[in-house]
């Protein structure tokens, strides 16, 4: 973040054990969650107000509000990734934010990008039908969307743009409705 603080996540000791969220700033790390079933990916909103974290092992990624000490409240299961009806695991990975105020996460199914108000709006598949493992923004103008597929990357231009870990506060847009 900005401020030089960093969120990271952190699988369960054991198979089945639950993942934690983690808040490290001047050397010191701090549990701030624990419970989610596989934390995979994670990023602060532009105005850095709220925190999503990808749950891999299922259909959701959490919101949280950030504290101005780096703790976590209002945890909810709050942005709904598409899988089949058959499926609960969007098997989601990497996410990043879009200055817009978009979530962007890479499944399985290819790259989701979801509303400020929760569920996923468009499903960005690969040409090769490909599972991204990572998503990101990058370019002069942060407008070139990067989807990491293995042994492939796969890049293409979009309306929305990147924030880098640095970038300083955005004021948030909504969805126009």
């Amino acid at each position: 973040m900005p401020n030089g603080s960093l969120y990271a996540t952190a699988a369960g000791e054991k198979s089945g054990d639950a993942s934690e969220v983690w808040f490290v700033r001047g050397g010191q790390k701090t549990r701030v969650d624990s419970g989610i079933k596989f934390a995979t990916g994670l990023r602060y909103r532009p105005d850095q107000w709220l925190l999503a974290v990808a749950d891999g092992h299922s259909k959701w990624a959490y919101s949280y509000q950030v504290n101005t000490n780096g703790t976590l409240t209002n945890k909810e299961r709050f942005f709904w990734l598409h899988v089949p009806d058959w499926e609960d695991d969007a098997g989601a990975e990497s996410v990043c934010y879009a200055r817009e105020n978009r979530l962007l996460v890479a499944t399985r199914w290819g790259i989701q990008v979801c509303a400020d108000d929760g569920p996923t709006q468009v499903i960005l598949p690969m040409p090769d039908h490909s599972r991204v493992f990572g998503v990101s923004f990058g370019g002069p103008e942060l407008n070139t969307l990067f989807a990491f597929c293995g042994d492939k990357i796969w890049k293409r231009a979009v309306k929305l743009h990147g924030i880098g870990a640095f970038s300083p506060w955005t004021k948030a847009g909504g969805t126009p409705l």
